[in-house]
């Protein structure tokens, strides 16, 4: 706690200590470092109690909060992303934090940097799929989506960092869809989604795209069924290495689907 506050001894500075004085740039990259490594800690707690974090998020949301406003990039994207992560550990525990959160991570929706941006993405879906307040998250689907839409139509000569985007976008409204199909027009939503695929970049978020398909599958939904001429090619490319493209589970899923949908 002290470190994320940079209260911590080592953080101090050596006025008094009969050394040459550490260069200017090399303290504030050490100085990071040091912070970097205190959020990797919280995300680490997070993931080892899970809903149970949701008390000692009490402590440690101020100082992740003032980060995920700094004027330094990397910092907001730090605590943007150890945010999201500990959203995920916390499942239904951040519920409470709900609204507090939304707001930080729909105002990151509009950053300037591709790194925050995606990382706030990523956050959002994981907010919008685990919290049960669904008066705070589900009239703001709309204001969401608008965020996120533009980004959609994107996919042709993306960079590293920007291809991550594309991914957790996608991540993102399809943690949505699967939290609540009926608050999402489908219609609208689904054929640009399906354009970014296959995710070129963070193939974690495979996972809630692909399992949100198949539960549209499951439900017979007309508009990912008229899109199923599209989708065949891409499931058989998942399936092809990389290997860690997709989980087993999601692989022997999509197998099953195939085969469904060839039988018909």
């Amino acid at each position: 706690m002290l470190i994320l506050q940079r209260s911590h001894p080592c953080q101090k500075d050596e006025d008094e200590i009969d050394e040459p004085a550490v260069l200017e740039g090399e303290s504030a990259e050490y100085d990071w470092l040091v912070i970097e490594t205190a959020m990797e800690v919280v995300t680490a707690l997070a993931t080892a109690l899970g809903p149970q974090f949701s008390e000692l998020w009490k402590i440690f949301e101020s100082p992740i909060v003032k980060y995920c406003s700094s004027q330094e990039r990397f910092e907001r994207s730090a605590a943007v992303g150890t945010m999201g992560e500990c959203i995920e550990a916390m499942g239904a525990g951040c519920t409470p934090y709900t609204s507090r959160m939304f707001k930080l991570l729909l105002k990151r929706l509009s950053d300037e940097d591709p790194e925050a941006k995606s990382n706030a993405a990523y956050g959002m879906g994981l907010l919008c799929l685990h919290s049960t307040d669904a008066k705070e998250i589900l009239p703001n689907y709309n204001t969401i989506l608008g965020l996120l839409e533009p980004l959609l139509h994107k996919n042709n000569g993306a960079s590293e960092s920007e291809a991550r985007l594309l991914d957790n976008a996608a991540g993102c409204v399809s943690r949505m869809i699967k939290k609540s199909p009926d608050s999402v027009p489908l219609d609208q939503a689904l054929p640009h989604l399906v354009d970014l695929l296959p995710l070129k970049e963070d193939f974690r978020e495979n996972e809630p795209v692909f399992d949100m398909i198949i539960s549209l599958y499951q439900a017979q939904n007309p508009v990912i069924q008229s899109l199923t001429s599209k989708l065949l090619p891409i499931f058989e490319q998942v399936q092809q290495p990389p290997e860690d493209q997709i989980s087993e589970d999601i692989r022997n899923k999509l197998t099953e689907l195939t085969q469904y949908i060839r039988s018909q």
